[in-house]
């Protein structure tokens, strides 16, 4: 039973924050995750536009098709991705076996990524906003619930 003293009223204790762990901050994880896999040779031939399309199309479908039963994420690579590996000899077989948890399907011109591995890139972000959120309950006193 709560005591009488209790209310239903919601209180904010600090200001809105926000930091460097959005999408945005996902998606330079994936990029960052991608680069690991092909090398920074491959990504240095891809212009702005380039990563546009992979992050903006691919990655955020990607990131919305997960759901609790996910096992392995699927991102569609574009003709230019796979003519920039071309360009320097590479093989999408070849980089993907020396990954571990990452698979290459030429059929469909897919990076097929095992869950464990893609959600590495969502560490820092989640890490990042835990951090801020326990810096900010040390500074206050009495909080029972926190809404986020």
């Amino acid at each position: 039973p709560r005591s009488s003293s209790w209310s239903m009223t919601i209180a904010e204790v600090h200001e809105p924050t926000g930091g460097a762990w959005g999408g945005t901050y996902v998606d330079d994880e994936v990029k960052k995750m991608i680069e690991g896999i092909v090398g920074e040779e491959v990504t240095k031939q891809l212009t702005m536009d380039d990563w546009l399309e992979v992050m903006r199309t691919h990655i955020e479908n990607a990131k919305k098709s997960l759901n609790s039963e996910s096992e392995k994420v699927v991102l569609q690579l574009s003709n230019r991705f796979l003519d920039s590996v071309r360009a320097i000899g590479g093989n999408m077989d070849t980089l993907c076996k020396s990954t571990a948890g990452v698979y290459y399907s030429k059929k469909n011109a897919r990076l097929i990524v095992d869950l464990a591995v893609f959600a590495k890139c969502f560490g820092r972000p989640l890490d990042s906003i835990a951090s801020h959120i326990n810096d900010l309950l040390r500074r206050k006193a009495n909080i029972q619930c926190v809404l986020v």
